[in-house]
């Protein structure tokens, strides 16, 4: 009698807790799930994270890199800050072996939470988009047998305002992703909340600079967008290797999504691209490893690239690496972060937000002419899409 009572008794609170949930709203503060259909896409209450690109350096012996763009988006109809909890991205491949983050400069876009600091720079506007790259690797010795298949995973923490300007840690999120192969990517979700779009203030941009909602990058190859720069490839040209040097030349073109003018620097050392071989390539600290764009340090910055609202600016990257035995590439996926500025009264410049710019694969001679060229097109599809 008892048994029959409390299946009755529960029952009927289930009866009630769905009837509720018809007759009540959702509150405005949270939108509804915007996974469903994409495999690679992992959501919580107030965002979701998607990997969109995952690629594995076919090396067998020695360093075997792997590099992960995570695109978060923001679910909420308000700012939000998130941080990488530093040491928790990990990757284990199905013969048992786990590639680590080897130290902080291996993590781009987003900042660091770590013991006893964090850093607030990686804020999304209401239902805007960022990416967060991270390069893992492992040592493969001669009698290690490596996997193809690899688990992913990372700590996410979000990071809330208070009085004062001031922070406080909030939520953490442990996030993971099953049976990734190399090409693996998915596409990130366009987060269907009221004021996505609309003004967005400290989020990476001035108060009152509209921002496009959506993708502005979607449909358009070798281009990458975060809060207001999109950047697009205007082509790569390989050398030939010199003695052991090898030198790619990439040229980026910069465009302000804003209303507002954009002071952007590219962050030194973090220009890094895989070629189809798996070797690496890097922008070193040389004065004519990067033309058109200035170098941002721990203790420098300048505002002398400051993009009007609508205005496009050229760069260009040189790419180097150590030939050795393997033959040169031909096929390249280049990333690099730039660091967005603000002018202060004083003349001081004050870091506000780090984009992190993956322009997938690229073969060498291809892209326009010039990089006005390049963004011409971009151009009238951002046009289209206002």
């Amino acid at each position: 009698m008892n048994a029959t009572r409390l299946r009755i008794t529960t029952t009927a609170v289930a009866l009630a807790l769905a009837l509720l949930g018809i007759l009540l709203p959702l509150s405005p503060a949270r939108a509804q799930g915007t996974c469903p259909g994409e495999p690679l896409c992992r959501e919580v209450a107030r965002f979701s994270a998607t990997v969109t690109e995952f690629r594995v350096s076919p090396n067998t012996v020695g360093n075997r890199p792997i590099n992960v763009t995570v695109r978060f988006t923001n679910k909420t109809a308000e700012p939000l800050i998130l941080g990488y909890v530093d040491g928790t991205a990990a990757a284990f491949d199905d013969r048992g072996n786990k590639y680590e983050v080897q130290n902080s400069t291996k993590v781009r876009g987003i900042g660091l939470v770590q013991r006893n600091r964090f850093d607030p720079k990686f804020t999304l506007g209401p239902g805007e988009s960022s990416d967060a790259k991270l390069e893992l690797n492992f040592f493969v010795n001669r009698n290690v047998i490596v996997g193809t298949a690899f688990d992913l995973e990372m700590g996410v923490r979000e990071i809330e305002p208070v009085a004062g300007n001031q922070y406080q840690l909030g939520r953490e999120h442990a996030l993971s992703w099953q049976s990734l192969a190399n090409g693996a990517g998915g596409r990130a979700p366009v987060a269907a909340v009221a004021g996505a779009g609309a003004a967005v203030a400290g989020a990476g941009a001035a108060a009152g600079a509209a921002l496009p909602a959506g993708d502005p990058c979607q449909g358009v190859a070798n281009c990458a967008s975060s809060g207001p720069v999109v950047a697009r490839l205007a082509g790569v040209t390989a050398a030939a290797p010199q003695g052991n040097n090898q030198v790619v030349t990439v040229r980026v073109a910069f465009q302000n999504l804003g209303a507002t003018p954009l002071i952007l620097n590219y962050k030194q050392g973090s220009g890094v691209m895989l070629d189809e071989k798996g070797q690496q390539y890097k922008v070193e600290t040389r004065a004519d490893s990067v033309q058109g764009i200035p170098v941002s340090t721990r203790d420098k910055a300048s505002s002398q690239f400051s993009l009007r609202a609508g205005e496009t600016r050229n760069a260009t990257f040189q790419f180097r690496r150590f030939v050795g035995k393997v033959p040169p590439g031909t096929v390249f996926s280049p990333s690099l972060a730039v660091e967005q500025y603000e002018l202060l009264p004083s003349n001081q410049l004050k870091l506000e937000r780090e984009h992190a710019l993956s322009f997938g694969e690229v073969r060498s001679g291809t892209g326009a002419a010039n990089a006005a060229e390049a963004l011409k097109n971009l151009g009238d599809l951002l046009k289209k899409k206002r």
